[in-house]
Formats: structure tokens, sequence, C-alpha cells
């Protein structure tokens, strides 16, 4: 379509809002992200006057329960809300709907994306309609770094308590003590805030800033959760023909979880590495490339955006 776009704003989970706001402003869009107000009246003053002006409201993460400010926002709203789930915030929506405190007038009014597919079928047992919808991620289009000479397998385990629910650390946490001529890396946990002391080969480092550079010093990628949405790190990872172990499903990538099923998986390429036969993963790089380079989702969002705009 083409045309002048619209007003949208874009509120929720900050990461992932101010890149996609930026996004749609460079296609042409009025956007604009606004974090979560808090406790501050003026700053929820001024979220209350953007919804009012925006054409479409994009919510990236929800709630679903009565009273929360996104079941209030489809009572008065009358004008487009898109509701992006992304994770956890699925599993909450589930918890309301069981407790029987979801609000069914958010569910039925506001169009619902997912940026995993698995997720659009969790939401059904809620009664909520959702598409598969994926947001951006920047996924390098150059060629590749090779492998390292030394296998290197990085692990992801949040410092945010509530976040670790989800990982299984447990796994994690065994695999260096099976693999001890392997090197393990584990990020964006420091080590005081690990339990028990560290084996020698894995090496806690806390949060980094420059992941290009440490996806060159790393073979696999292991991500062990027991709920997720899609996974940026997966993607970046296999965009740069690294190996991804990861609970759930995605083409280039190996789905695996619980000791026996993830050290297997990770053994099968150690011993691929020590014969001299673990070349880049191509066919990973190829597929996530497919799904996430040269700027598809953004335009499928773009796409999909325009034709909600209000005429």
């Amino acid at each position: 379509m083409s045309g002048p776009r619209g007003r949208v704003l874009v509120l929720g989970l900050p990461y992932f809002g101010r890149r996609l706001a930026a996004d749609l402003a460079a296609l042409g869009w009025r956007a604009d992200y606004l974090p979560h107000p808090g406790r501050s009246l003026p700053a929820w003053g001024r979220v209350a006057a953007a919804v009012a002006r925006a054409d479409i409201v994009y919510l990236i993460g929800s709630r679903l329960d009565r009273g929360s400010p996104q079941a209030r926002l489809a009572r008065v709203r009358r004008r487009p809300i898109v509701i992006h789930w992304v994770g956890t915030d699925v599993q909450i929506a589930l918890d309301e709907h069981r407790r029987r405190n979801a609000d069914a007038r958010l569910a039925e009014r506001a169009i619902h994306w997912c940026d995993a597919p698995w997720l659009a079928d969790e939401l059904r047992q809620a009664g909520i309609r959702a598409e598969y919808v994926p947001l951006p991620i920047p996924v390098p289009e150059a060629e590749p770094p090779p492998l390292p000479a030394r296998f290197t397998v990085l692990l992801y385990y949040p410092v945010d308590a509530f976040d670790r629910e989800v990982f299984d650390w447990a796994t994690m946490a065994r695999l260096p003590g099976a693999f001890p001529g392997v090197r393990f890396l584990l990020i964006p946990s420091p080590p005081e805030t690990l339990p028990g002391p560290l084996p020698p080969n894995l090496e806690a480092r806390g949060w980094v800033d420059d992941m290009d550079a440490l996806y060159r010093e790393v073979s696999v990628l292991v991500r062990l959760t027991t709920h997720d949405g899609q996974s940026f790190m997966a993607a970046e990872a296999l965009a740069r023909g690294r190996y991804v172990i990861w609970t759930h499903p995605m083409p280039g990538a190996i789905q695996a979880s619980g000791f026996e099923a993830v050290s297997a998986a990770l053994r099968r390429l150690l011993e691929r590495h020590d014969a001299g036969a673990l070349g880049l993963n191509l066919d990973g790089r190829r597929r996530v490339l497919e799904r996430f380079g040269g700027g598809a989702p953004l335009r499928e969002i773009d796409e999909r955006l325009q034709l909600l705009r209000p005429r």
C-alpha cells in the first residue's frame, strides 16, 4: 500500500517498544514509544493524551485481567488496539483466565498477535484468537565469522529472579561437569548471583554489551526454558552460523529439553568438532535469514498496520 502512514503509539516492553517505534518511524509512521508511567500522575496524563491522538495503540506485552490499564483502555477506545504477546505475559494471562479474572472486552476487541506460533496455541485456551506475527529481529546478513578453534558453549540465565523461574538452571548447572574439557560461558548473571560454587570450566560474565564479539567466541548457544516467546538470541546466533539447542522448535536449531536430551545433542556436536567436521551452521543461517532477514517481519507489520489504520 502507498500513501502516508498514520499515528502509532507503542507501549509495553521497552527493549522491543523503542526499537519497533524507531523502525516504524523510519517507514513514515508517526510512531512514538512511551514507557510505563509508574506512579507519576503527569506521566499517566501524557500517556492518556497520546492514546487519544493515536490511530493505533500497539502494546508489546499485555495484561488480560479486569481492572488492568489495558482492560480500561479497551472500554474507552474505539480505534484499533494491537496486542503483541511475547512470552511470560501469556502465562500471566492464562492464570487470570483460570481464575475467571480475564477481561472479555479486551480479549474480543483487541487485535492479538504473537511473536511465536506456540503462543497462539496457548492463548486459544483463554478464548483469544491470535495470529503468529514475528517481531523484527536485527539479524546480521554479512558473512558469519568462523567457529572458534576451541569448542565453546554459551548459556543464558538472567539475573532477574522472576525471569529465572522459567529457566532450567538444574540442567544448565550439570552440563559443565558432564563436559569437563569444554569451555562454558554464562550470561548475564555474575558469579555472586548464582547458587553454589562454579566449576572451573564455567565462566560467568554478567551483562555483556558487545554481543557480536561474544558470538565469535562460541560454537553453540544453549537456551533452556519452561516457557518462552521467540528468542532474539536464538535468531542472532543462527544468523552467525552458530548452533542452537533450544527447548522450543525453530528451523535450523536443535530442539531438546532436560539433561539427557540436551547433553546428547551437545555431545554429537562435540564429536563432530573433535573430528574436524563441525563447520558453520549454514542451514540454520539460511533458515533464519529467510524468516527475519531483509526486513521481512517489519514489512509484514507495516502492511498489517496500514490495513488497520482508520480512514
